[in-house]
């Protein structure tokens, strides 16, 4: 199908791009899993199964990705206030800084390539990506 054809072309070229840049910023996996974090379903922090669950990982293999981050200094982890055996995890401010800096990066790169296009191109893509984004949310 050639939707998803464009749609593997396009991460493999943002990814492609992205390691070019001088200063190479996270990885995709880690920038995904900071986004995840700042955003107002994890305001409080989160436990590692509901990151997982929102990832769509595997506990182990979130496991190893926030002690990856955690380590980076990054991410902490403090006790959840409602269950004392539990821990929930939440960006620190070194996490914020470094989220802030790759965003603008991600955008410097978005920027460039699409200068070209006219105002309404970027308005329309944003809005299907928005609407890909919801559908697959719900999915």
């Amino acid at each position: 199908m050639q939707l998803t054809d464009e749609m593997a072309r396009l991460f493999a070229n943002l990814g492609r791009a992205l390691a070019k840049r001088p200063h190479q910023g996270m990885d995709h996996q880690d920038f995904s899993t900071l986004v995840t974090l700042s955003s107002g379903a994890c305001s409080e922090g989160a436990r590692l199964s509901d990151l997982a669950a929102m990832r769509g990982f595997d506990v182990s293999t979130m496991s190893r990705r926030v002690a990856h981050l955690c380590d980076s200094g990054l991410l902490e982890r403090h006790p959840d206030p409602q269950d004392g055996r539990a821990h929930l995890l939440s960006l620190n401010d070194a996490g914020r800084h470094a989220l802030s800096a790759e965003r603008a990066r991600r955008v410097h790169l978005i920027t460039e390539s699409l200068g070209e296009w006219t105002p309404e191109d970027k308005s329309e893509l944003a809005r299907l990506l928005s609407r890909l984004n919801d559908s697959l949310e719900n999915a």
